[in-house]
């Protein structure tokens, strides 16, 4: 007898329609990624081309970005409609190649803005016929109410140089990490080779601004290659680093940083961006903020997922906070999914059986 084909009664489409999209829907729930983005800003200056680090202020009404390499020594504070507000002018030639910069509040109250002159100025460097660079700089200053407008000076500037403790040369880091309350200043330096992964590397607790402050190895393997910013939490709970498509965010236990970077991060998938660059926390901690090289790029909004955006996880001893632990979101949404559309077939099997 041959097979008639009919058409599912709603009640049977309706079960389907209720259990198949659990996959998805837990997917996105568990690990968002580009779908889940908006575009907060697009800046709106044509003196932005290079934009490299990435900030906001605490009422999130400022995002703060800067350029790269040898470039102006201007900190651009956007306002509504991605455009500079103000800017703030640093010391000129303070710039042989800003990478990154945090903004975050100290325990005496101030909000202050760091920012990292960490890159290597490779190709400055080669130009002017110069080894490798040995010392390195962050730029420490009041931030600017969010109110301010035009161009201001900075107040309270210091300046701390910085050298890596193993004397390498010529070293190139994009990511300055700046822990809230105490700030602790850490820097991963970049790879770009597969084989090799990046290090975290930790300054003197307090920094001193008239000697060299040594920069020494703190966690000398991360899984993140080509890291290109990074940022703390507003409450220091957090850090996240990221590259050109992925951030991964660790998850900080009492206070220590070194130990806690080394369990497994949680991985967010990023936008597709012209060249990614920085990366900071909006001030509820709930989403990342990304930003761009490039002229008119736009300034991203990611959502976090629930295993970020949420209190300290309780977990096990010995278990990490990353995705090494625990179960598999993914896998048991594929489970679920999969014993949904089982119960669908056998729904619509029986239905034609009875039908013939």
């Amino acid at each position: 007898m041959p097979i008639r084909l009919y058409r599912a009664p709603a009640a049977v489409l309706a079960a389907l329609c209720a259990f198949w999209p659990t996959a998805a829907t837990a997917r996105v729930a568990a690990a968002p990624g580009p779908i889940d983005a908006q575009v907060l800003e697009v800046v709106a200056d044509s003196r932005i081309t290079q934009a490299s680090g990435l900030a906001t202020s605490e009422n999130g009404r400022v995002l703060y970005s800067h350029e790269d390499s040898g470039r102006t020594t201007d900190v651009f504070g956007l306002g509504a409609k991605g455009k500079v507000q103000f800017t703030v002018h640093l010391p000129t030639g303070s710039n042989q190649d800003w990478e990154d910069m945090n903004a975050v509040r100290l325990r005496n109250g101030k909000r202050v803005i760091f920012l990292g002159d960490i890159g290597d100025a490779l190709l400055s460097r080669q130009k002017d016929h110069k080894s490798g660079r040995r010392d390195y700089e962050v730029l420490r200053f009041a931030e600017p109410s969010p109110d301010t407008t035009g161009q201001v000076t900075p107040t309270g500037l210091q300046t701390y140089r910085l050298r890596y403790a193993d004397g390498v040369t010529g070293r190139n880091a994009e990511t300055l990490l700046v822990q809230p309350g105490t700030g602790h200043v850490f820097v991963v330096n970049k790879t770009e080779n597969a084989q090799q992964r990046a290090a975290l590397w930790a300054a003197p607790a307090s920094l001193n601004p008239q000697g060299v402050n040594l920069l020494r190895s703190a966690v000398p393997s991360l899984p993140v290659i080509g890291a290109s910013g990074g940022a703390f939490s507003p409450t220091g709970d957090r850090v996240v680093i990221r590259n050109d498509d992925t951030a991964y965010v660790w998850w900080i236990n009492g206070d220590d940083v070194a130990k806690s970077l080394t369990q497994d991060p949680v991985e967010v998938l990023l936008p597709r961006q012209k060249q990614g660059e920085g990366v900071t926390f909006t001030p509820d901690g709930h989403a990342l903020l990304v930003n761009s090289e490039g002229e008119g790029q736009p300034i991203w909004r990611v959502p976090l997922p629930s295993s970020l955006d949420s209190a300290r996880p309780s977990l096990p001893a010995g278990q990490g906070a990353g995705t090494g632990g625990g179960q598999n979101p993914t896998m048991i949404a594929l489970v679920i999914g999969g014993v949904a559309a089982l119960i669908g077939v056998g729904l619509i099997a029986f239905h034609v059986r009875r039908r013939s």
